[in-house]
């Protein structure tokens, strides 16, 4: 009689061998979008987690094991935008106080006077 005391050995033979390739794609899956994450985010730190859930049924000697897993990843950080609250509670992307530079203006058509030294 062959006897099973490795949890390695039981992994590798849960679900017909399926679950071990199963798991470490999930696994894969959770560090890459952690390391995606952490890409052009230098200094920040972003954790996640990947859980195996094994439920054990025992019946006149017969031993059902039922395997789950769930990876958890934080939300993706998203960009802020910015904008002046103005007049009646609008939002504006000029600031109110200060003057579009880029808006055309009327240009006068008088040479300027100069001051001679």
């Amino acid at each position: 009689m062959k006897k099973i005391r490795d949890f390695s050995q039981i992994i590798g033979l849960l679900e017909n061998g399926q679950l071990n390739p199963a798991l470490s794609g999930e696994v894969s899956e959770t560090l890459n979008k952690l390391y995606d994450m952490s890409e052009g985010s230098q200094g920040a730190t972003f954790k996640g987690s990947t859980t195996l859930k094994l439920s054990f049924t025992v019946k006149d000697g017969m031993a059902t094991i039922a395997a789950d897993f769930s990876s958890v990843t934080p939300k993706r950080p998203r960009k802020n935008s910015v904008f002046w609250v103005v007049e009646d509670g609008a939002l504006s992307t000029e600031h109110p106080r200060q003057h579009d530079m880029f808006t055309p203006r009327a240009v006068s058509s008088e040479e300027p006077t100069r001051q001679s030294q």
